[in-house]
């Protein structure tokens, strides 16, 4: 009876530390990057996690849709696990154009944030992959900024 209670209490620890080994990647990096000043209300995150892409032209990449309301200012905020090397770059699409994202490649500067006043209600496009192809885990936060 003690070898099964040594071994059910083994297997917890084991799956108590292999689970902390990815808690960098979750609700911790979430709240991390939800916390803000006090006029942004928090609406929805979306997370990615890949491993290293080997072919950066066909880089693993997250797309999500969302509704936004004309006339509301958003800000979409950035936050990377820092154990991994990977660097969350996001991009906002419509069906017809590009409205912003938090990299620049003429200047390779990327941004933790950067807002977006809705000039039209409808679904837009977030897509959201790691610089380079790197391997990483990556959150956005997108909130409604309240003036």
């Amino acid at each position: 009876m003690s070898k099964y209670l040594t071994l059910i209490i083994f297997c917890s620890l084991i799956l108590g530390l292999s689970n902390n080994a990815n808690a960098q990647c979750d609700q911790a990096l979430i709240d991390n990057c939800a916390s803000g000043s006090g006029n942004i209300k928090y609406i929805k995150h979306f997370r990615i996690r890949f491993a290293e892409s080997k072919n950066t032209k066909n880089r693993s990449e997250g797309k999500f849709v969302m509704m936004l309301s004309k006339g509301n200012h958003y800000r979409f905020s950035v936050c990377n696990d820092p154990s991994k090397p990977g660097s969350t770059i996001i991009e906002l699409n419509s069906d017809y154009s590009k409205f912003g994202g938090n990299y620049n490649p003429e200047t390779d500067k990327e941004y933790k944030a950067f807002d977006f006043m809705c000039t039209k209600t409808g679904p837009y496009y977030l897509t959201m992959y790691f610089k380079e192809g790197k391997d990483g885990c990556g959150v956005c936060v997108v909130s409604l900024v309240t003036d």
